[in-house]
C-alpha cells in the first residue's frame, strides 16, 4: 500500500508550528542583544562547522548530478568553503543591524494629554517554502530571529543532507544563548509534499513565503488559509531614454543581463526609445554576442540589428533566467511605461537618461517594487540596500513590496499613554 505522503508532511508541518509557537514568546521576551548574539553564534558555528557543511553539500551535488539534474541546477546547491565564508560574514552583518523590535513610528502627543504611537513588533511564526539553495536557511532564520518570530524553514530536498547540517547548527547556537531550539526549525523530510500541508498548518502560521519558480509559488499560494507574500517572477525591464550615454546604457544592460542571469533581478528585456536606437543597439548587440547572449528584437529594431532573432509578444513577457535578452522599440516614454506595466512582472525595472524630468515620470508611472535610474537591476538587492540580507523580492504590494528585510517581518501595535484619562465626564465615586 502506498504511503500518503501529503498526510505524513501535514503532520509534520503542523508539529512544526505548533512547537514554533511555543517558541516564539521566549524571542519576544529576550533582549536584542541577545538575538543579535544568537546570529553571531551561527556564524561561528558555520565556519567551526566548514568541512562538515561542505562535505555534505557536496554528497547533496553528487546525488543531483546522478539524477540527471540540469548542470545549471546543480551549480545552484553549491555551498563549498566560499560560499560558506561569504554566508558567515553576512550573518555578521545581520547581527550588527539595529534591532526594529520596540521602534516607535508617528510617536506623538495628543491635544487631550495622550501620547500614542505604532511600535514594531514580530509577526510571530514565519515559514518558508524555498528551492534548494542552502544560503537561504541561514539568511532567512537570521532575518526571522532578528525580528523576534519563530522560523520554519523547508527547502527543496536537493540540499537535504546540507540543510541537516545546517539545522543542527542552528538548534546548538539557539540553545548555546538559552533559547529554544525550536525557535528555528530546518525540515529536511524529502518531498514537495509539505505544500499540501500549508492549510491545515495555517492556524498556526503567521505568514508563508514562498521562494523559488513560479510553479512552486502558485502551489503555496493556491493553499486555502494560508497568509503568503510571493516572491513572483522577476521579468525586469531596462529602458533606455532619448539622449541616454551610450557606453552608460550598455554597460548598465551588461551588468544586469550577465553577471547573474539566473536570479529574479536580472534584465530580461530592453526598451528602447527610438531616437537613441540608433547609437545604442549596434554596440549593445555586438557586447551580447560578445558575452554569449541571444537578442531577440523587434522588427523595427532588427532594421538596425539584423542579426538578432525575432521576438515575439510571448519573449517580453518572459523571464528567461538564462542568457537571452529580447529588445522593444518605442517611440516616447509614454509607450515605454505602458509597455513595462503590461509585459513587466512589477518586480525591477531601471530607466537609462539624462533628463530629470524623464526619472520624475518613470519612478511615478511604473508600478513595479523596485524603480532604478541609471543603475543595474542587480541593485535590487538586501545587502546593498543595507538589510544584511534580503528574505527574498515581495512583488506582492500588501503586506511589504520589493527586497524584504527584518523591519518588513514585522507588524506594529498602537501603544497610547495616558494618566488616568477618560473618554467620558461621569464620576465615580469608588467603592464605600
Amino acid at each position: 500500500m502506498a504511503t500518503d505522503t501529503s498526510t505524513d508532511q501535514a503532520a509534520l508541518l503542523t508539529k512544526a508550528a505548533l512547537s514554533a509557537r511555543a517558541a516564539q514568546p521566549a524571542l519576544v521576551a529576550a533582549s536584542p542583544a541577545t538575538l543579535a548574539g544568537t546570529v553571531r553564534c551561527i556564524a561561528d558555528r558555520l565556519r567551526a562547522s566548514a568541512a562538515a557543511v561542505a562535505e555534505a553539500n557536496a554528497e547533496d551535488m553528487k546525488q543531483a548530478e546522478a539524477e540527471g539534474l540540469e548542470p545549471k541546477l546543480v551549480a545552484r546547491l553549491d555551498f563549498g568553503p566560499e560560499k560558506i565564508e561569504q554566508r558567515a560574514a553576512v550573518l555578521e552583518e545581520i547581527a550588527e543591524l539595529p534591532s526594529p523590535l520596540g521602534f516607535y513610528e508617528e510617536h506623538r502627543s495628543l491635544s487631550n494629554g495622550l501620547r500614542a504611537g505604532r511600535m514594531r513588533t514580530p509577526l510571530g511564526v514565519v515559514a518558508m517554502v524555498y528551492e534548494a539553495r542552502a544560503h537561504v536557511t541561514l539568511n532567512a532564520g537570521a532575518l526571522c530571529l532578528r525580528s523576534g518570530n519563530a522560523a520554519i524553514l523547508k527547502a527543496g530536498s536537493e540540499i537535504g543532507r546540507t540543510n541537516a547540517v545546517l539545522g543542527k547548527l542552528w538548534a546548538e547556537a539557539l540553545e548555546a544563548q538559552g533559547l529554544p531550539a525550536d525557535a528555528v526549525q530546518v525540515l529536511t523530510a524529502p518531498g514537495r509534499e509539505v505544500t499540501a500541508g500549508l492549510s491545515e498548518a495555517a492556524p498556526h502560521l503567521d505568514l508563508v513565503i514562498p521562494r523559488g519558480g513560479k510553479a512552486l509559488i502558485q502551489a503555496v499560494a493556491s493553499q486555502p488559509g494560508v497568509p503568503v507574500i510571493k516572491h513572483f517572477e522577476g521579468n525586469c525591464n531596462v529602458y533606455v531614454d532619448h539622449g541616454a550615454d551610450v557606453a552608460k546604457a550598455v554597460r548598465v544592460i551588461i551588468d544586469g543581463k550577465v553577471l547573474m542571469p539566473a536570479v529574479c533581478n536580472a534584465t530580461e528585456s530592453v526598451v528602447i526609445h527610438a531616437d537613441a536606437a540608433k547609437a545604442v543597439l549596434p554596440e549593445l548587440k555586438a557586447a551580447m554576442d560578445q558575452h554569449g547572449v541571444e537578442v531577440r528584437a523587434c522588427e523595427r529594431s532588427r532594421e538596425i540589428i539584423p542579426g538578432a532573432a525575432p521576438a515575439t509578444d510571448e519573449d517580453f513577457g518572459t523571464e528567461y533566467l538564462d542568457m537571452i535578452l529580447s529588445v522593444k522599440m518605442v517611440d516616447d516614454l509614454d509607450t515605454a511605461i505602458e509597455h513595462i506595466n503590461h509585459y513587466g512582472s512589477h518586480h525591477t525595472d531601471v530607466i537609462v537618461t539624462p533628463w530629470a524630468e524623464s526619472i520624475r515620470r518613470f519612478t511615478n508611472e511604473v508600478d513595479s517594487g523596485v524603480v532604478l535610474s541609471n543603475a543595474s537591476t542587480m541593485f535590487c538587492d538586501g545587502n546593498t540596500l543595507g538589510m544584511g540580507a534580503e528574505i527574498g523580492i515581495s512583488t506582492d504590494k500588501l503586506h511589504a513590496r520589493g527586497p524584504m528585510g527584518m523591519t518588513d517581518l514585522t507588524t506594529y501595535k498602537w501603544v497610547i499613554e495616558g494618566d488616568g484619562h477618560t473618554m467620558g465626564d461621569a464620576d465615580w465615586e469608588g467603592a464605600s
